[in-house]
C-alpha cells in the first residue's frame, strides 16, 4: 500500500490524465500540449500537495510513469522523420511514420489535412532529385498521373517543397503481394492467375498510353478489398524519361535485380512492353514456385518449354503446376525478344491456355512454310495487307518518326474523291443576349462498324487532340468520353455508338462554364471594379456635375456588357470550329478502323431476273 501511495503522486495523476487526453486530442488533430493543459486544469485543483519532508516520488516510480505515458501514445511519435521535410510539407501534409524505403525513394504515411484522409507520400532521395531536376520530373509525372484504370494506383498530387521531390498516392491497408509471399510461401495456380490477370490488364492499358512500368515486383502489387492494384507507375515513368540515357550513371537503376528483364539489366533505354512481360513472368514464377527463377532460360529451354537448369526444389514444384504453366513461364522469361511473349495479355493467354496449344515446327517445316507463302504471295498478292493508322505509327516509331508526321503524310495521301463521313449540320442552341450558343451538338456518321478492340484507339485520338485525359465508360457497343474536371471546367462529352452497320460519333458541349467565366469575369472586373475609377475620372478630370453619375453608370455598364458579349461571340465561334475539327478527325479515324463491308454482287445465272 505504501508503494501504491508513493506512486499516486499529483504528478503521476497529471501524467496519466495527460496521456489519455493526448491520445484523444491526437485523434482530433489537435496539438499534444493541449492534453497537458487540460490535465492540469482538471486534476491540479483537486489533488493535494504531498506532505513536506516526504519525497514526491521515487526514481523507480518515475521510470514506471514514463513507461506508462510513452506506451499510451508511442504510436504517434514521429521517429526517423526528417525535420526539414516535415517543415517543408507542414502546410499540406502531416508525416506520421515511415512505411518503407527503397533504392530511389522513401514512402511515408501522411495525413492530408485538406481532404482529411491518410495518404502514402513518396519522397525521392536527395541525390536523385538533384539529378532529375524539378521541372523535368513534374512534367513527366503529369503524364503518368493521367492513367485511369481500376487496377492502377492513382496519383493524388506531386510537387516540390524545400528541395524535396514528392508524389502522393492513396494509402492502401490491404498489404502487398510481398507480404503474401513472405517466408517463401506459394500460391495455387488459380490464385496466382487471379492476381496476374488484373495486373496484366493494367499493364496493357498503360502500354497503350505509351507508359512502361519497368519495376513490376511483389512490392508494387497492392491489395484493396482483395483486388490487386499496381503501384509506382509515376516514379518509373518520370524517372526513366526525365533521367534519360545518363540515369544509370547516377547509381539509381530503374528496376529491381531479379525482376528486371535482360535488356533492362544491361542498361538499354530503348525498351518496350516486353520488359514488363518479363517482370510479370518472374512474379508469376515466384507465386507458384516460392522463389524467383535465379537464372535466365537457355535457348534449348525455350525450344523445349522446360526450365532445364532449374534446381531440384524448383523442378518438383514446376512439375506440380503442369507443363502448360511451365512452358508459358519459359516463353515469358525468354532472353530474345522474338521468343518472348509480346504482350502481357499474350502471357496470360499462354498461362491459361486461352490461345490454344502452340505447335512447334521443325527446321524443314519452317522452310517449306516460308517457300509456300512466297509462292502464294507472288501468284495472288494479298489484298488485305492494310494497316490502321495506329499500326503505321507503331511501325514508324521503330525508326524514330513521330506520330504527327505520319498523320500529316496520311492526310496528304488521302484521295480527294473518297467518300467522306456524312456531314450533319451542328445543332446549336443560340441566345442573342449573350451573342452565341449556350449548347452545341455535332454528329458524324461513318459506314462500317468499328470493332470493340479498336475503341482504345478512338479514345487515345480524343485525348491527344483535346489534350485532356478524360473519363471513359462503356455500355454495350457504345462508349463515352467525358472531359476531366480541371482548369478548363468544360462540360464536354463524346459518344461513339455502333449499330446497324454504321458508327455514329456525337460531340456535345454545354457552354455554361464559358458563359460564367467570361460574363462573370468581365462584368465583375470591368463593370463592378472599373465603374468607380471611371466616375472619378469624369468628375475630377472633366469637372462634370455629380448629377452626371446617373448617365455615366448606365453607359459604362452597357460598355461592359458589349465587351463581354463580343468576347463570348468570338470565343464560342472558335470553340465550335475546334469541335467540328475533332468530329472530322474521329470520323476519318473510324473510317480507317471500320472493316470494309463486302459489296453486294448482282444476281447471275439462270435464276436471275430483271425487275
Amino acid at each position: 500500500m505504501q508503494d501504491a501511495h508513493a506512486f499516486l503522486t499529483p504528478r503521476t495523476v497529471v501524467l496519466a490524465v495527460a496521456a489519455v487526453t493526448t491520445v484523444v486530442f491526437q485523434r482530433l488533430r489537435q496539438p499534444v500540449v493541449l492534453g497537458y493543459i487540460i490535465a492540469g486544469l482538471i486534476v491540479g485543483p483537486h489533488v493535494p500537495n504531498p506532505p513536506r519532508g516526504r519525497p514526491e516520488r521515487r526514481p523507480d516510480a518515475l521510470r514506471a510513469q514514463r513507461k506508462v505515458v510513452i506506451a499510451l501514445y508511442s504510436r504517434s511519435v514521429t521517429i526517423d522523420l526528417p525535420p526539414d521535410l516535415q517543415a517543408a510539407l507542414a502546410q499540406r501534409y502531416e508525416l506520421r511514420r515511415v512505411l518503407g524505403r527503397g533504392g530511389m525513394a522513401t514512402v511515408y504515411l501522411a495525413y492530408d489535412g485538406k481532404h482529411r484522409r491518410e495518404v502514402a507520400l513518396k519522397v525521392l532521395l536527395p541525390g536523385l532529385a538533384a539529378f532529375l531536376g524539378v521541372e523535368r520530373f513534374l512534367k513527366e509525372i503529369q503524364i503518368a498521373a493521367g492513367l485511369t484504370h481500376p487496377h492502377i494506383l492513382a496519383l493524388h498530387d506531386s510537387g516540390e517543397a524545400g528541395g524535396f521531390l514528392y508524389y502522393v498516392m492513396p494509402y492502401i491497408e490491404g498489404g502487398s503481394l510481398r507480404q503474401r509471399l513472405a517466408g517463401g510461401r506459394r500460391l495455387s495456380v488459380d490464385d496466382a492467375l487471379a492476381i496476374a490477370t488484373p495486373v496484366a490488364d493494367a499493364l496493357s492499358y498503360a502500354h497503350r498510353m505509351g507508359i512502361f512500368h519497368r519495376d513490376i515486383k511483389p512490392e508494387n502489387v497492392l491489395f484493396s478489398q482483395g483486388h490487386p492494384i499496381v503501384a509506382d507507375f509515376g516514379i518509373a515513368k518520370a524517372i526513366s524519361t526525365a533521367g534519360g540515357a545518363n540515369l544509370t550513371r547516377t547509381g539509381f537503376p530503374v528496376g529491381t535485380p531479379g525482376y528486371m528483364s535482360p535488356e533492362q539489366a544491361a542498361g538499354l533505354t530503348d525498351l518496350d512492353e516486353r520488359t514488363d512481360v518479363y517482370s510479370l513472368a518472374v512474379v508469376v514464377y515466384e507465386m507458384v514456385v516460392g522463389e524467383v527463377p535465379g537464372r535466365w532460360p537457355t535457348e534449348e529451354a525455350v525450344r523445349t518449354g522446360r526450365f532445364l537448369e532449374a534446381s531440384a526444389a524448383h523442378r518438383t514444384r514446376l512439375t506440380e503446376v503442369g507443363g502448360r504453366i511451365e512452358a508459358a513461364l519459359v516463353r515469358g522469361l525468354a532472353i530474345r525478344h522474338d521468343q518472348r511473349a509480346p504482350t502481357p495479355a499474350a502471357l496470360i493467354d499462354d498461362l491459361t491456355g486461352a490461345g490454344g496449344p502452340r505447335r512447334r515446327y521443325s527446321g524443314g517445316e519452317v522452310q517449306e512454310i516460308v517457300k509456300r507463302a512466297a509462292e502464294l504471295e507472288a501468284s495472288s498478292p494479298t489484298a488485305n495487307g492494310a494497316m490502321t493508322i495506329g499500326g503505321v505509327e507503331a511501325l514508324a516509331a521503330e525508326v524514330g518518326i513521330k506520330p504527327d508526321i505520319i498523320r500529316a503524310a496520311a492526310d496528304a495521301l488521302r484521295p480527294s474523291d473518297g467518300v467522306p463521313a456524312p456531314l450533319i449540320a451542328p445543332s446549336v442552341r443560340s441566345n442573342p443576349w449573350i451573342g452565341g450558343p449556350t449548347r452545341i451538338a455535332i454528329e458524324r456518321i461513318v459506314d462500317g462498324e468499328i470493332p470493340e478492340s479498336e475503341y482504345a484507339v478512338m479514345v487515345d485520338e480524343t485525348r491527344r487532340t483535346l489534350q485532356n485525359v478524360g473519363q471513359v465508360s462503356q455500355l454495350g457497343r457504345s462508349f463515352s468520353w467525358v472531359a476531366s474536371p480541371g482548369a478548363s471546367q468544360r462540360k464536354l462529352e463524346i459518344v461513339v455508338s455502333v449499330r446497324g452497320g454504321r458508327t455514329r460519333i456525337t460531340i456535345q458541349e454545354n457552354f455554361g462554364p464559358l458563359i460564367g467565366a467570361l460574363f462573370g469575369g468581365i462584368g465583375g472586373g470591368m463593370g463592378g471594379g472599373g465603374v468607380w475609377p471611371v466616375i472619378g475620372i469624369f468628375l475630377g478630370v472633366f469637372h462634370l456635375p455629380p448629377s452626371a453619375v446617373g448617365a455615366i453608370v448606365p453607359l459604362w455598364l452597357a460598355t461592359t456588357y458589349a465587351t463581354a458579349r463580343t468576347a463570348y461571340h468570338r470565343t464560342s465561334r472558335r470553340r465550335v470550329r475546334e469541335l467540328e475539327e475533332v468530329a472530322d478527325r474521329l470520323a476519318a479515324l473510324a473510317r480507317e478502323l471500320a472493316p470494309a463491308r463486302p459489296a453486294l454482287r448482282p444476281p447471275s445465272g439462270p435464276g436471275a431476273r430483271s425487275m
